[in-house]
């Protein structure tokens, strides 16, 4: 047999022989575990968005307050050369 004949073979075989037990509670399961990842994927999804939130309102406030600016001096300074 050439090689793409064993392959098919193989498959007839084996879609021939006894076919495995379905458990009865497959599709809740699969059903729960989905509707799980779908929570998941929603949480993660808000956790990034309000992640990115607040890293916008950290660059407004820091466009707002200057820090990288010097306090104000409260006193003028001393005259010099006079």
């Amino acid at each position: 047999m050439s090689l793409p004949d064993r392959k098919e073979a193989e498959v007839r075989r084996m879609l021939a022989g006894p076919h495995p037990l379905v458990p009865p509670d497959l599709a809740e399961r699969a059903t729960a575990r989905g509707r799980r990842l779908l929570a998941h994927r929603r949480l993660l999804r808000r956790l990034g968005w309000l992640l990115a939130l607040l890293a916008l309102a950290a660059l407004a406030w820091t466009a707002v307050q200057h820090p990288w600016l010097p306090p104000p001096a409260h006193t003028t300074p001393p005259v010099e050369g006079w």
